[in-house]
């Protein structure tokens, strides 16, 4: 005689949360290595107005980053102030296309950000553009 376990109608209500915790896993792993990438230029405390133009980044644009400390970075690697124009005419040789976007940090004196916009003029581009953020309002 064989002992019955229970029966075969029975429903089990059980969750199996193995493959939740595989995808949660794999997304955090995901996020970890691509948030680092979406990062443009190096970070700075950019300032915030009330009503910014929203222009997204695309591969025509180089980016200038200002430190307050006063160092200059080209896209993401640190240069000298009097090698920016020289940079930036190679640049343009290359590419007619590319556009220029400088990010400074709010605390610099608009004198040391109108210095690198002369600069990138000189190197040829007449259309340069300044990075900001947009002021957060309560309850945004």
């Amino acid at each position: 005689m064989g002992m019955q376990v229970g029966n075969s109608s029975d429903v089990k209500s059980e969750i199996n949360v193995t493959p939740l915790v595989d995808v949660c896993l794999v997304l955090l792993i995901i996020f970890m290595v691509i948030t680092p990438l979406l990062q443009i230029g190096r970070g700075v405390r950019i300032p915030s107005t009330g009503n910014p133009d929203k222009k997204p980044h695309d591969e025509k644009q180089v980016t200038i980053s200002m430190e307050k400390s006063g160092d200059i970075y080209l896209d993401k690697d640190l240069i000298m102030a009097s090698q920016l124009v020289a940079r930036l005419a190679d640049i343009r040789l290359k590419s007619q296309e590319k556009r220029i976007m400088i990010k400074a940090d709010k605390d610099l004196n608009y004198g040391a950000v109108k210095t690198i916009m002369m600069k990138c003029n000189d190197a040829g581009f007449t259309n340069v553009g300044l990075i900001v953020e947009k002021i957060k309002k309560a309850g945004e």
